[in-house]
């Protein structure tokens, strides 16, 4: 009510008005707040104008005008475009193209803000100093572009340098950073060197440490808590710390949850295995919980219908799931077909162990053994290797 009485007395006699409005003592006591919306509602209170930076975001960085006006709270502080446009002629200048420019600036676009003098480029010139090329720093920044907010004396540096030691070599670590670990973003003091020092603590030998480092270093950089779970989750499944394939094991279930867990292991229950057939080849070989269900039930109907072997056969040697069925399962069981129909292979030949040979050592044992008898070996042979790409 108070509200329509002071809008029609606005719109007879303009601002004088609001004098007449408040002057009795009741309607001095109208709120502010009601106030505030009147003036909403009418439209007396001015629009803020919108800030340069979201038409600069959309023009010049390729934004939808949603995601500039998202983003802005990183860029409000910009004051010209003399700054951002700074920022975007250094990277064009360090060879990175438009579509890498518009993706760096997207994922970070506080990098816009940065001192070219002050920061980006004595950074870029210590990378290059610490020998990584241009396309190096390249695919470090756009996999990793909060690193250009680090201090580089005394953050990035020394993570590189832990790195460094830990992986080996500086191709190692490019091939993590391109895959976008965060190996520069967690901290070394409260991650890291923790993590490292409890798996030791666990009995796990430096040897298999490292090895676990270069091709799964995103376990050292979990969580201290997440580790600690990982671990005993491994030990809950019957492989103990000091097992050969307590690491592996490790890789295996930190991709995997434990509610896919058990849908593997229900699935290969349908397959012919039991509960406990399932965790021994687990044990045995943890790279079986990546395999697909496509890829496990067409091997598994080869073992069975094909070979004649029985799921349990297979639960107790896992590592036949593992083997490419095309180039290595199929021409095998070919090969050893003929050489028994020639007399030359005992029906007591090692399935397991023929099919686990190294290509070397199947090619001499099998193939080049038997060349002269039996010709059509090699051809079927080299006809594999040509499909596979491999000898």
């Amino acid at each position: 009510m108070l509200l329509s009485e002071l809008y029609s007395s606005l719109r007879r006699n303009g601002a004088n008005a609001l004098v007449a409005f408040f002057h009795g003592r009741r309607r001095r006591r109208l709120l502010l707040g009601d106030v505030l919306c009147l003036f909403s509602s009418t439209g007396a209170a001015a629009t803020p104008k919108p800030h340069f930076m979201v038409d600069y975001l959309v023009d010049s960085c390729g934004f939808s005008p949603a995601k500039a006006v998202r983003d802005l709270k990183h860029v409000r502080s910009i004051e010209s475009p003399q700054q951002p446009n700074s920022v975007l002629d250094f990277f064009k200048r360090h060879g990175f193209d438009d579509t890498q420019i518009k993706k760096l600036v997207s994922w970070h676009p506080r990098c816009l803000s940065l001192d070219v003098e002050k920061s980006l480029a004595p950074k870029f010139r210590a990378l290059r100093d610490l020998g990584f090329s241009q396309s190096d720093i390249i695919h470090i920044t756009l996999s990793n572009a909060y690193i250009l907010n680090l201090r580089f004396d005394t953050t990035l540096l020394p993570k590189i340098e832990l790195w460094r030691s830990l992986l080996g070599s500086d191709d190692v670590l490019m091939k993590f950073l391109k895959r976008r670990l965060r190996l520069l973003s967690c901290n070394i003091q409260k991650c890291v060197l923790p993590n490292l020092s409890f798996l030791r603590d666990c009995g796990i030998p430096e040897s298999r440490i490292s090895i676990m480092l270069k091709q799964h270093p995103e376990i050292v950089v979990l969580r201290s808590a997440s580790l600690h779970a990982l671990i005993d989750r491994t030990e809950g499944l019957g492989i103990p710390r000091h097992s050969g394939m307590f690491c592996w094991a490790l890789r295996a279930l930190y991709r995997v949850n434990e509610a896919n867990f058990k849908a593997k292991m229900e699935f290969m229950r349908s397959l012919g295995w039991s509960e406990s057939e399932f965790l021994s080849a687990f044990r045995t070989t943890p790279s079986i919980l990546g395999a697909s269900k496509k890829a496990l039930q067409k091997k598994m109907e080869f073992w069975v219908k094909e070979v004649g072997c029985h799921p349990s056969y297979l639960a107790h040697r896992p590592v036949l799931l593992m083997c490419s069925l095309e180039n290595r399962l199929i021409p095998r069981y070919r090969a050893m077909e003929i050489l028994k129909s020639k007399g030359l292979c005992s029906d007591n030949c090692n399935l397991y162990t023929m099919m686990c040979l190294s290509e070397k050592n199947f090619l001499k044992n099998f193939i080049l053994r038997h060349k002269e008898e039996v010709p059509e070996l090699c051809e079927m042979h080299a006809s594999c290797c040509n499909r596979s790409g491999t000898r």
